[in-house]
């Protein structure tokens, strides 16, 4: 796994005054890391459609999960808790503050919106301090701004704007490496739908397109809806689902998801990651994680006060895309098909130095899809990377 030792350096005004850190600058020589924030995508869960919705959408024998559509399962949330496992024990051993005593300087804030990020919280919360009396929180009522500030209506992306940055990334579904991909899910799950009349809508051929419903933009189109039947086999696997789930993809399952994955990464490119939609969906978010980490007040999310040193964000891969957009950032596995698979963690990190200047650092942790599917995290550590941000993080 190629590694960037690029990270982003800021130094603050001499007027800016960050709090909290005092006693690990005096104790320590070398940087000192004052501050993390932690994105965590949800564990893995059930499509969220149902398994006849989903035949319905793309002429293939999906299987019945052990819980209803868009539920974190048991098993998912056992290998997320290896996850946090291996992210806790890295910051430990990095003598960070806040995971070596109970205290007030952990926040956890998940997407209520969704029961699986409500849980992925909570497993976060008991990881995390497990002597402590640390808990998850959310917003209870109606959509939450930092998770999608669009569907809160406090933002709305210009139209006009998203049409044109929509068609200037068209030639992502034009690569070579997604049309193998449609090529491939079209054998697997209706090889004949192109050529068969009333099964167009199984035909993987159409060209992508944007559909407003309201103020949000929506994509349409074969990556759509392979991307969407891409991500699905792949939380199969993750589950531990037999190879003959997979039709005629069941001799090499992991050979099948690299082929098809770049679908739903293109599906990412098309629209979430345009940066005037990721802006609009996750500003919210952007903000407060600058704001956090600039020791300024974050006024959308409760409860982080001038102690609080460790902020968990418990959301969906559409917020780490979003993230992506804004700072700038870009990242790929070898072991991973999926660059924003469950479990994955964007940490944020503010590193300060002995002449005071302040670095944030931007790392990103997975688990290859093997240790998805057997609940493991073993390889987490080795396999984290450092990030270069090409937009700045801190004001």
């Amino acid at each position: 796994m190629k590694k960037s030792g690029y990270a982003f350096i800021l130094a603050l005004a001499p007027t800016l005054f960050l709090t909290g850190c005092s006693e690990d600058r005096i104790v320590s020589s070398g940087p000192v890391l004052e501050k993390v924030v932690l994105l965590s995508r949800h564990g893995i869960r059930s499509p969220t459609a149902s398994p006849a919705a989903l035949r319905d959408k793309t002429g293939f024998d999906w299987p019945q999960w052990s819980v209803a559509p868009g539920e974190m399962t048991p098993h998912g949330a056992e290998a997320l808790g290896a996850m946090i496992q291996v992210v806790r024990m890295h910051y430990q051993n990095l003598g960070f503050s806040p995971l070596g005593s109970c205290s007030n300087m952990v926040r956890i804030w998940a997407d209520g919106a969704d029961h699986r990020t409500q849980q992925t919280g909570q497993v976060w919360a008991r990881g995390l301090a497990p002597d402590c009396h640390v808990s998850a929180q959310w917003q209870e009522q109606g959509a939450d701004p930092v998770y999608n500030a669009i569907a809160a209506g406090r933002e709305a992306p210009q139209k006009q704007e998203t049409e044109q940055a929509f068609a200037s990334v068209q030639p992502v579904a034009r690569t070579l490496e997604v049309q193998r991909g449609l090529q491939a899910l079209q054998a697997l799950m209706a090889p004949k739908a192109c050529q068969e009349t009333g099964r167009k809508a199984w035909c993987l051929r159409d060209k992508p397109v944007l559909e407003w419903k309201k103020t949000e933009p929506h994509l349409a189109g074969a990556v759509a809806r392979g991307g969407m039947a891409a991500e699905s086999l792949l939380l199969l696997y993750a589950q531990g689902f037999p190879a003959e789930v997979f039709g005629s993809g069941k001799a090499d399952v992991p050979a099948l998801l690299k082929t098809v994955m770049p679908v739903h990464e293109a599906e990412s490119l098309l629209l979430r990651r345009l940066p005037v939609v990721a802006r609009a969906r996750n500003g919210v978010m952007a903000q407060s994680i600058r704001a956090f980490l600039a020791d300024r007040p974050v006024a959308d999310i409760p409860g982080v006060t001038p102690s609080t040193r460790l902020l968990v964000l418990a959301g969906h891969d559409t917020n780490q895309d979003a993230m992506a957009a804004i700072f700038g950032l870009s990242w790929t596995f070898d072991d991973q098909p999926d660059s924003t698979a469950p479990d994955t963690v964007l940490a944020f990190e503010r590193w300060r130095y002995p002449d005071r200047h302040v670095e944030v650092r931007v790392r990103v942790f997975h688990q290859s899809l093997e240790e998805l599917r057997t609940g493991q995290a073993a390889g987490v550590e080795a396999s984290m990377q450092t990030l270069e941000p090409h937009n700045p993080i801190l004001p």
